[in-house]
């Protein structure tokens, strides 16, 4: 009896198992920078740089740079526990100039698609900063120096960008 509710028991853990979404394999040569509010996955080798401190923590930061061993692209996260402004990606009109801007309106959010150029056309900047009606806030971008650069890492600023993990407090 006791063995037929342990194989019956072992059969529906098996089940549940198979019913819930397998956690996303780890990248090989991908480490995991962990924030004030968030965890995000990037690649080995990008140079990490922390940016604006925790509104809402003593410990961690809202938003990171990774900047690619080459130099050829920046990955950017602000992903603070609630919304909050963004000042270190801010657009700057005295050296940028928007090229493009779409905004996307849901049920539930907002998002705002930026494309910058530097006026001395050293760097392209894109970026893609979501808004909820729960008050959070959470902004993507990639500063990329070339059209060569931007396609070399582009999977990996999509894996970047899918890997991120908000913490709920």
């Amino acid at each position: 009896m006791i063995r037929r509710l342990l194989l019956l028991s072992a059969g529906c853990m098996a089940a549940l198992a198979l019913s819930l979404p397998a956690p996303a394999p780890a990248a090989p040569g991908w480490l995991t920078y962990k924030g004030a509010w968030f965890d995000i996955k990037h690649p080995q080798g990008f140079v990490v740089r922390e940016s604006l401190p925790s509104a809402t923590s003593t410990r961690g930061y809202d938003s990171v740079f990774f900047t690619s061993p080459d130099g050829l692209v920046e990955f950017y996260v602000y992903s603070p526990q609630w919304s909050g402004e963004p000042t270190d990606i801010l657009p700057n009109p005295l050296m940028e100039v928007v090229t493009d801007r779409k905004e996307q309106r849901g049920k539930d959010r907002t998002v705002l698609f930026l494309t910058l150029k530097a006026k001395d056309g050293s760097y392209w900047r894109s970026l893609a900063d979501t808004r909820t009606v729960h008050n959070t806030r959470t902004v993507f971008g990639i500063k990329y120096l070339n059209m060569a650069g931007y396609e070399k890492y582009r999977p990996d600023y999509l894996r970047f960008k899918q890997s991120l993990r908000q913490y709920a407090d």
